[in-house]
């Protein structure tokens, strides 16, 4: 079973000590994305960032629109302001390499990426040999296996990896940065939870 991302974006439009009151931007549209989760908060982080913002619970002072969509089932729920997000160094790599083993499918105009997993079946294990570990992170960065057409390699993912393969993202943050320039860096918020 997979972990899907629920939430909503919170504003202050009075400033602080005013209520919040949640926004007209939805999450609808996140797909599954581990390394974002990973990266801002700390939920199924494969790739090893240092994230953001984990497990600071629903803030004490979210707002009734906000707690509404609150269900039981839920875990990790989390925020960040704005100010958290716009200060990410997105050229700044992960402390290890990824827990996943990315494959690679070899084509004459190079390496085209097909994916990342934890297992990674058995046309692998034959290269890798039998007691294969399939943790990336059990490997030296940059080690690689070959077979036919297909390479898998051991790779060190950076935050900017994680907006390039992600529209949306980079699509709620720049509502979200629209948003912080209208009402202040500190009065802008995501606020987040996860169902598994």
């Amino acid at each position: 079973m997979g972990t899907d991302i629920a939430g909503g974006v919170e504003i202050r439009p009075h400033g602080p000590g005013s209520p919040w009151r949640l926004a007209d931007v939805g999450l609808d549209a996140l797909p599954r994305h581990y390394d974002a989760f990973g990266l801002l908060f700390g939920v199924r982080n494969y790739a090893g960032f240092e994230p953001v913002a984990p497990g600071r619970g629903v803030p004490d002072d979210a707002g009734a629109d906000l707690r509404a969509l609150l269900a039981d089932g839920e875990h990790d729920h989390t925020w960040a302001t704005w100010a958290q997000l716009a200060s990410v160094d997105w050229s700044a790599q992960a402390p290890r390499v990824d827990d996943r083993i990315h494959e690679y499918e070899l084509t004459s105009q190079g390496p085209r990426f097909v994916g990342k997993a934890g297992h990674h079946g058995r046309a692998w294990r034959e290269v890798a040999g039998e007691h294969a570990d399939h943790r990336g992170s059990s490997y030296p960065e940059g080690t690689e296996w070959r077979a036919g057409d297909r390479m898998w390699r051991v790779e060190r993912l950076t935050h900017g990896d994680v907006l390039r393969a992600d529209p949306q993202l980079r699509a709620l943050l720049d509502r979200m940065r629209e948003l912080a320039e209208r009402y202040g860096d500190d009065n802008v918020r995501l606020v987040v939870w996860f169902d598994s």
